[in-house]
């Protein structure tokens, strides 16, 4: 019987990881439970656009620009990105001292990048609506794919 490499342990384990996380929210309806988030991120993004000379304005978790209503809603809040990223630092060999202040500074950084990211898309907003999805669904999911990859590569070679 061939025993198990390190890399196909640590798939077997962040797989097994992000199912039984992946359980977790769908038990504790997550969803429903992150209303303060979204409208701690509505808040915080307006307060950045504002400085660029937004106009719009905030109400619990909806953003009003112009007409159109962002709402933010519980995908905005970049939860399920981050916890694959936490599943990931998570299951790959390393102290658990480097695990958890990798999953701080990601975190954190994480969430500001997605602060950034809805103050910019309310600035579209304003200023070209028309391009508002072609940014929201196109653009920045993509830029937050590869920051959280960029992200958790540069965290392996530090742990190395």
């Amino acid at each position: 019987m061939r025993r198990l490499s390190h890399a196909q342990i640590f798939g077997l384990r962040f797989l097994l990881l992000l199912v039984a996380a992946s359980i977790l929210t769908w038990a504790v309806d997550l969803p429903n439970r992150l209303t303060a988030v979204q409208e701690f991120l509505a808040a915080s993004a307006m307060q950045i656009a504002a400085l660029a000379g937004s106009a719009a304005r905030v109400v619990g978790d909806q953003i009003f620009v112009r007409g159109l209503t962002i709402n933010i809603n519980y995908e905005c809040t970049g939860a399920y990105v981050l916890l694959i990223l936490i599943t990931f630092l998570v299951s790959y060999p390393a102290r658990w001292r480097s695990r958890l202040l990798g999953i701080g500074v990601g975190v954190a950084a994480l969430s500001l990048v997605n602060i950034i990211r809805i103050a910019v898309l309310i600035r579209i907003a304003e200023i070209r609506p028309d391009l508002f999805a072609y940014f929201h669904e196109y653009v920045w999911q993509g830029v937050f794919l590869v920051l959280v990859i960029v992200y958790a590569m540069a965290w392996v070679e530090q742990v190395r």
